[in-house]
């Protein structure tokens, strides 16, 4: 299948919201632009997280986000300021299943206090739309799998689908693991820190 991605400018009322950014020195004033929804072959990408930029009449959108959704491993090499793309060994996501189709997907970053006051314990929890264009005899399974950054898999869940033709919303809940975060930080420094360390991917057996 033809991989194409677009950004679809979406309707919506409200203001930009202004930050701060630097390039190559330079200190620049840019916008976030959280009303854009971006797609991938009409499936909706990214969290409100990875919010685009708007610059000089252009707009900007989270590298690894972008990347990762086309199924490529995206690494930053701190040492050398290089940035890594390489394809996988398999696609992501990855479909055995011809009878579905993924809608959209957004994964969302959550975290608690241990019952020890002592840590965080963390996950990601996927949000989902899919399409069965037939009936099927045996339930679809998605497998959603979380990982590191360096790629290592910590958790893997598994979910029945349906089994008639028909489009449907679901969930799966990621399991929780020890993050290796201070107490101490603030909650949107702990989500932020979440989606720099951690990221999903589905497969549809």
């Amino acid at each position: 299948m033809k991989r194409k991605w677009k950004v679809s400018m979406m309707l919506l009322a409200g203001l930009l919201l202004p930050t701060t950014v630097w390039a190559a020195g330079k200190q620049i004033t840019a916008q976030l632009s959280p009303q854009i929804m971006m797609l991938l072959e009409g499936r909706v990408i990214g969290t409100p997280s990875d919010a685009p930029i708007s610059y000089n009449g252009k707009t900007y959108v989270p590298l690894r986000m972008v990347g990762e959704s086309f199924g490529y491993d995206v690494k930053w090499d701190g040492s050398n300021n290089t940035i890594s793309i390489t394809a996988p060994e398999e696609d992501y996501p990855l479909i055995k299943n011809d009878a579905v189709e993924i809608l959209t997907t957004e994964g969302n970053y959550e975290y608690i206090t241990s019952m020890d006051s002592k840590s965080f314990l963390g996950g990601i929890n996927l949000d989902f739309t899919y399409t069965l264009t037939k009936d099927v005899s045996r339930p679809p399974v998605i497998v959603m799998e979380t990982l590191t950054k360096d790629h290592t898999v910590l958790t893997s869940e598994t979910k029945l689908l349906k089994t008639k033709a028909g489009t449907y919303k679901d969930f799966v809940i990621g399991d929780k693991k020890r993050l290796p975060y201070s107490v101490k930080m603030k909650r949107e420094d702990v989500i932020k820190q979440m989606t720099e360390d951690y990221y999903y991917r589905i497969k549809i057996q």
